[in-house]
């Protein structure tokens, strides 16, 4: 994460020479993009705060792809390099086109050393940066269509951190394009992904960051992560060791030196989601956070919440927060409705589920994936993909006889759902193609109770059975069975049906 500081020290009159003869050349801006709106990350935030029109000015230098940009008129010390670059390229993530290396030009301002002008490389050729800032682009707004009116920063925070890090695996290379667009990165990577979608859903956060500034610094992590602000308090989350795929990262590339493959994992952590400053700097959680400055502090509001233990992601549904829990009185799991505010989890659904272990026994711990979609609720058992329809209060298989392991998690992606297998969860996951979900069916006409394409006496017939406990309607069929809009099937809705039977029978 260290930056690599060239300076180029010029003369006066060699410099005002080079301004004459155009040294500052500028490329034509590409195509409009998503931009960070001001004020929303920060990093460095004391140098931010007293910066800021030197860090806009760089910044809209950096999208107009300028090769040289001035910044003379605002006297900032060149020992302040790096925060500058550090500042504009965290604050502002989708400038990812911008090489990390720099260099730059000083000129004196009352006996200090300033910054006459940044000098800059891109990565990539306008031409790509257009094309890749539509898929950078594309890949935000779904992120960003899981946001509903009303939510909380507090549920903003967590969807967006569920879906990022299910669809995102880690790799020792990448950039904020490649975690955004492909999936793949580094912890700056989904640092900076998961600030500009906080952000861009009007969420405030700051950039942590601990670079290790040599090999004998033993306080330096060279780790970033965010603080996130909620109801106008800052909390930590490590977005990259919430992913699962971290483990198998760090085992395939750092301990044997292969290269992982890229899969994803069904599952979401929320170990390090909205801690203390006290916690994530204990061995209370793993290795301590250290070496960083943060300028809000975190106090510990959230640190025994019931959260922290689940794996599953979060769905948000009609304004409640879904996810599975581990009981750890009978070793079960739970389908439960979650009230952050609080912290209380309500069953839902409770499930006899048990991850058998080598040898006998089984593992401690729920490894249910959860996904929302069409009115179903999709998660795994051990060996089965499952539907549950809350409505009705149905269960069904979706997918089975995937593989000769177990299954631990689930996602869906483009209406395809895969589960991840392997033999115990400390192994590296097998992605496997469970099925394409199909487009939801149209609503059924008020009334048509048996789905029949058809109001006629025989749907006051299915609602009496319905009521005597006889069938069970899918959500479709609750949904045409209430006639009379109340919210509840029952007798005065068959009853509805026969009227309206009658008249149309006495008009023909």
């Amino acid at each position: 994460m260290s930056i690599k500081k060239l300076s180029r020290k010029i003369a006066s009159a060699v410099l005002s020479a080079a301004i004459a003869a155009g040294i500052m050349m500028s490329a034509p801006a590409a195509s409009a993009a998503q931009v960070t709106p001001s004020g929303y990350i920060t990093v460095h935030q004391e140098f931010v705060a007293a910066n800021s029109e030197a860090i806009e000015a760089l910044a809209q230098g950096m999208r107009n792809r300028q090769t040289e940009i001035n910044i003379n008129r605002y006297h900032i010390p060149a020992s302040d390099a790096r925060l500058l670059f550090e500042a504009v390229t965290n604050i502002y993530p989708e400038l990812f086109y911008v090489e990390q290396g720099f260099s730059y030009y000083t000129t004196t301002y009352n006996g200090v050393k300033c910054i006459y002008s940044i000098v800059l490389d891109y990565t990539y050729t306008a031409a790509e940066v257009s094309t890749m800032m539509e898929e950078f682009d594309e890949k935000s707004d779904y992120y960003l269509s899981k946001i509903e009116p009303g939510m909380s920063d507090f549920e903003k925070a967590l969807i967006l951190h569920d879906e990022l890090i299910l669809n995102s695996s880690y790799l020792l290379e990448g950039s904020t394009y490649s975690l955004m667009v492909d999936g793949t990165g580094k912890c700056e990577d989904y640092s900076k992904a998961y600030a500009f979608l906080l952000a861009q859903a009007g969420v405030k956060c700051e950039l942590i960051l601990s670079p290790k500034e040599d090999e004998n610094d033993t306080d330096g992590m060279s780790h970033q992560w965010v603080k996130v602000c909620i109801d106008g308090t800052y909390y930590h989350v490590d977005p990259t060791w919430d992913d699962p795929t971290v483990e198998d990262a760090y085992y395939y590339q750092y301990n044997s030196g292969e290269t992982r493959p890229n899969t994803h994992s069904g599952l979401v952590y929320h170990t390090f989601f909205l801690v203390s400053d006290s916690l994530i700097g204990s061995t209370a959680l793993g290795t301590p956070h250290t070496g960083y400055t943060s300028f809000y502090p975190s106090p510990t509001t959230y640190d025994n919440a019931m959260f922290r233990n689940v794996k599953s992601k979060f769905c948000y549904v009609d304004g409640s927060l879904y996810a599975f829990k581990y009981n750890d009185n009978d070793y079960s799991s739970s389908l439960v409705r979650y009230n952050y505010a609080n912290d209380a989890a309500e069953t839902v659904k409770s499930f006899n589920y048990y991850w058998s272990a080598p040898g006998g026994g089984f593992w401690t711990g729920c490894f249910s994936g959860l996904e929302y979609l069409d009115g179903k609720f999709y998660f795994n058992s051990p060996v089965t993909v499952n539907t549950y329809d809350m409505a009705s209060d149905t269960v069904s298989i979706f997918a089975e006889n995937l593989s000769d392991k177990q299954i631990y998690g689930i996602n869906i992606i483009n209406r395809d759902l895969y589960a991840y297998t392997a033999s115990t969860p400390n192994e590296l996951l097998d992605s496997v193609y469970a099925g394409h979900i199909d487009e939801p069916l149209p609503p059924l006409e008020a009334g048509d109770a048996d789905g029949n394409g058809r109001v006629d006496i025989r749907d006051t017939t299915m609602i009496q059975r319905y009521t005597a406990f006889i069938v069970q309607f899918d959500s479709r069929q609750l949904a045409a069975a209430d006639v009379n809009g109340d919210g509840t099937v029952n007798v005065a809705d068959a009853t509805a049906i026969q009227k309206q039977i009658a008249k149309v029978n006495t008009a023909i």
